[in-house]
Formats: C-alpha cells, sequence, structure tokens
C-alpha cells in the first residue's frame, strides 16, 4: 500500500560477520564448526562485557566485532589451522593404507595355490609398485612432522603431489602384472575389488586436500 514501506530484516553484525568468516574458510567440516563455536562465543561474551558496562546492546554488539578483526585479518589463521587438520587426515591415509596394501598383495600373491611364475618384468613392476608405496609412506610420515613445525600449506602441497602420482604408479604397475599373468587374474579379483575401495577413499581425501589447499593459498 502506498505510504508504507518495507522495513529491511535487521541483520545481527555477529551473526553476518560469522557468516562472512564461514564463507571464507574450506577444510574439514566438524574443526571449522568448533572454530566458528568458539568465535562466536569469544563475540558474544564480548558484548555482553560491553552491555554490562552500560553500552546499548547493538552498539555493543558491533564493538564486539569491530573488536574482533576484519574476516580478511583472521581468515589466514584459522585458514592454516584448517589445512594443517586436512593435511594430517590425508597423510595418515596415506601413511598406513599403502603399506597395508603392499603387505596384503604380497601375501596374496605368495599364498594362491599355484603361485605365478616371476618374469623379470613382473618382477620388476612388484618392485616399482612397493616402492613406490614405501616412498609414500615415508614422505606421509615427514609430512605429518612438518605439520608440527606448522608449515601447513607446503606440507598439504606434498602431500596431495604424493598422494596423486603414487597411485598412478601402483595402478599401471598392478596392470602390467595382471596382463603379464592373465591366468591369475581372475583369482586375485577380490584384491583388485579391495585396493579399489581404499584408492576411492584416498581420491575423496585428495580432493578435499586440494580444495583446501587452494582456499588456503588464496587467503595466504
Amino acid at each position: 500500500m502506498a505510504g508504507h514501506r518495507m522495513t529491511a530484516p535487521v541483520v545481527d553484525p555477529i551473526d553476518a560477520h560469522l557468516g562472512a568468516l564461514g564463507a571464507a574458510l574450506h577444510g574439514p567440516g566438524r574443526l571449522r564448526a568448533s572454530l566458528l563455536a568458539e568465535a562466536r562465543d569469544g563475540l558474544e561474551d564480548a558484548a555482553e562485557s560491553l552491555s554490562d558496562n552500560g553500552v546499548p546492546r547493538a552498539e555493543a554488539r558491533r564493538r564486539a566485532v569491530a573488536e574482533f578483526g576484519e574476516v580478511a585479518e583472521l581468515a589466514p589463521g584459522y585458514q592454516h589451522e584448517l589445512a594443517a587438520a586436512q593435511g594430517r587426515r590425508t597423510a595418515t591415509l596415506i601413511a598406513v593404507t599403502f603399506p597395508a596394501l603392499v603387505l596384503g598383495w604380497a601375501l596374496f600373491w605368495t599364498g594362491t595355490p599355484s603361485p605365478p611364475e616371476q618374469t623379470w618384468a613382473s618382477t620388476l613392476l612388484f618392485h616399482v609398485e612397493t616402492g613406490a608405496s614405501l616412498v609414500a609412506a615415508a614422505l606421509a610420515i615427514g609430512t605429518l612432522a612438518a605439520l608440527r613445525r606448522a608449515r601447513p600449506i607446503r606440507a598439504l602441497g606434498l602431500i596431495t603431489l604424493v598422494g596423486t602420482i603414487t597411485p598412478l604408479v601402483c595402478v599401471a604397475a598392478g596392470l602390467g602384472m595382471a596382463v603379464l599373468n592373465p591366468a591369475h587374474s581372475g583369482s586375485h579379483l577380490p584384491g583388485y575389488l579391495a585396493t579399489s575401495v581404499v584408492l576411492v577413499a584416498l581420491v575423496s581425501s585428495l580432493t578435499r586436500a586440494h580444495r583446501v589447499l587452494v582456499r588456503t593459498r588464496r587467503v595466504g
């Protein structure tokens, strides 16, 4: 109706600030939610303290936000913590899964009723696969140590690269061994399925790690 104006909804300064901060962060969901909840508690306490000293509620909440800091100032610290957490997750997964896969395949390969004859080519491929897996595990352990020294961007970049290259090497070596020993490929189907499940989990973790790395580099 004429003469009546729509009143814009009042946006709470703390809600708006935390919304902007949350939008700037990317990483493990539970830790991200915990960091934002901790930030909210701090802002609410600061606003309540100002209100207790006679500052009007709305002004107290605005001042609490102003004293807390701009998103551009806060985001790098929070994002680095998220990057470190994602790096630990991915590095731990690599450090555990690759040696386990090597051990499992070694036991599975030698435990068949009639183990295949090892040609020089299949032996070489097996050693390549084993070596790549163990190197990846060692680098993952090194990444965990680097994260303790607060180097999340470099460590996350390294583990993302290692986690991308190593599965490609292992899959290529595994396919090569299957081609060289076709008579035994069917009996190893359970091993291939188990390996596929592990690789899917690893790819999922690496995808998240890459996204976190990109966001961390972006916010500085």
